[in-house]
């Protein structure tokens, strides 16, 4: 009787001390997968979304240069080309608006000395001094040589201002492309073969040089 009772006490305890191990086994396992889950959110809170970034618009760069000289090189980062547009705008405006301004003084000189001058039109200081000095027939031909002048200059003016739309549009297109400076010039002998034909015909090799290009 004791013998069983102690074998029966033993079972029990064996069957107890399993029953734990299985429940630590079980609570490690879910234990480690909360763990597990903690450490992929905050993971994932780390990791931020890489910012997209927006493409290049040539669009944008014409339309910029259109409204504001220059803008569009600013855009396309060819802060250089600013100093040259603006250069060219203000050198060509300034010979238009100084042409003008000699025809038109040439224009009223001639107008007094003709007595075609309209009411109200009072002649400055250099108009007078044109008056008294040239005669009418020299009043004619310098005031016709600055109208041409005039409008010469403001064509070459417009033309620039153009210019300044289409460079930016160029540079806007060429501003995504890769341009390596890993170019290479291969030279290589070149030697033909000869062919083979059925009807023996004399052949001479071709001898010649081969280059190739890589971009």
């Amino acid at each position: 009787m004791p013998r069983r009772f102690l074998l029966l006490l033993g079972l029990v305890a064996i069957l107890a001390f399993q029953k734990t191990e299985a429940q630590n086994v079980v609570f490690d396992t879910v234990g480690n997968a909360v763990i597990t889950a903690d450490t992929i959110v905050k993971e994932e809170k780390k990791a931020k979304p890489a910012k997209v970034k927006k493409p290049h618009s040539p669009t944008k760069a014409t339309i910029m240069s259109a409204c504001l000289p220059g803008l569009g090189q600013i855009y396309n980062r060819k802060w250089w080309k600013v100093p040259i547009v603006y250069a060219g705008l203000g050198g060509l405006g300034y010979l238009s608006y100084r042409n003008f301004y000699e025809y038109r003084s040439y224009l009223h000189a001639y107008e007094y000395n003709t007595g075609d001058l309209p009411e109200g039109v009072t002649l400055n200081e250099h108009e007078t001094e044109l008056a008294n000095r040239y005669a009418a027939s020299q009043l004619q031909t310098y005031k016709e040589s600055y109208r041409r002048d005039f409008e010469f200059f403001t064509i070459l003016t417009v033309a620039w201002y153009g210019l300044n739309i289409v460079d930016a549009c160029v540079d806007g297109h060429l501003y995504s492309y890769d341009i390596s400076d890993d170019l290479s010039l291969t030279v290589d002998p070149y030697l033909r073969q000869q062919m083979e034909t059925p009807i023996k015909i004399p052949q001479y090799a071709q001898v010649g040089l081969s280059f190739q290009l890589n971009f």
